[in-house]
């Protein structure tokens, strides 16, 4: 690790310390060295989100920045009694810059929740989120296969979170987790399925599919369009990748977000998770630069919606930097 890694890291163990007793206080201080917000849009400021070309909106039609982070299990710790902890992430996302939560709205594998628990929940984790200053990309259905859902089953989880979230003017919805996933009902595996899936959502809700199997799929999509970059080959080829990504929004016309690229985590796994807090910035500006609405940030802890460690730390601040410099500055496709 360098010397500039190094700093980040130190920086991030005093942040972290300071994030987890303000949340302890019911309290959400930015300590020295963190972004403070970094401009992240609150749904207070920009309203429900919409579509307008390549862009996503806020209500008075100025563009909004996606800077999401990966919150798998915030629903579940909300309905199982630990909102503490949920509270304790959601403040620390906040603080570093994000300004929106990925969470599954059922799971089976990483977590139990079951659907109706989750269900019976999201409306009050969603009236928290928005509390604290952050939007919720809600996913509707994951681990389906694991919970042996029909098509009826399908249907009925995505329109009854289409219904919660058209009262939530701070929620997302992504109908599927990688419908190709063997985890997922065979009844999803087709992108045509979309279709019927899609008009489940309420018109004013912003919705995307799923993400694809390939980074250049076309299929499935939703009013935007939602990729997990590839995390095959070098780092460096993985940001030449998110190219690929910028030219599948110009020619869909819709806005595209880099929702699950490889995460950060306290030390490199090949293939599966990096500890360069300089990988993850220059992966912003480039998602930036690229012309996407903005990307996810993705991270070991943030599968169960922990507070990270100091390289994971260290990691968000640098994507948040790279994001917040050069979202301002980046010209938009006509």
């Amino acid at each position: 690790m360098g010397t500039e890694s190094l700093r980040r890291v130190l920086l991030a163990t005093s942040a972290g310390a300071a994030i987890l007793l303000s949340a302890g206080l019911g309290l959400c201080v930015a300590s020295p060295g963190m972004p403070a917000n970094s401009g992240a849009q609150a749904p207070a400021q920009c309203g429900r989100l919409a579509v307008r070309g390549i862009d996503v909106v806020c209500s008075d039609g100025g563009r909004f920045h996606w800077r999401g982070v990966t919150a798998f299990a915030l629903l579940e710790q909300t309905a199982h009694g630990r909102g503490a902890d949920a509270d304790a992430y959601m403040r620390w996302a906040r603080a570093t810059g994000f300004n929106l939560v990925r969470v599954l709205a059922m799971a089976d594998v990483l977590f139990k929740l079951s659907p109706d628990d989750g269900r019976r929940h999201l409306p009050a984790f969603l009236d928290r989120a928005n509390e604290l200053g952050l939007y919720v990309e809600i996913v509707a259905l994951a681990d389906t296969a694991r919970y042996g859902m029909t098509a009826t089953g399908l249907r009925e989880q995505v329109a009854a979170i289409g219904r919660i979230a058209a009262g939530h003017p701070n929620a997302v919805v992504q109908i599927a987790n990688e419908h190709y996933h063997p985890t997922q009902s065979r009844e999803l595996h087709d992108p045509a399925a979309f279709v019927e899936l899609a008009r489940l959502i309420p018109p004013h809700v912003l919705f995307t599919a799923s993400a694809a199997a390939d980074d250049t799929a076309t299929e499935p999509q939703g009013a935007f369009i939602t990729r997990h970059l590839s995390r095959g080959g070098s780092p460096a080829r993985m940001i030449e990748r998110v190219q690929l990504l910028g030219r599948l929004a110009v020619e869909a016309g819709k806005p595209v977000v880099n929702g699950e690229p490889i995460g950060a985590a306290e030390r490199d796994q090949p293939g599966r998770r990096l500890a360069d807090p300089g990988f993850f910035r220059d992966l912003a500006r480039r998602t930036s630069a690229a012309g996407l609405a903005g990307g996810t940030f993705h991270c070991e802890d943030g599968l169960f919606a922990r507070v990270p460690g100091p390289v994971q730390q260290a990691c968000a601040r640098a994507w948040v930097e790279g994001a917040s410099v050069s979202s301002l500055s980046t010209p938009r496709f006509p």
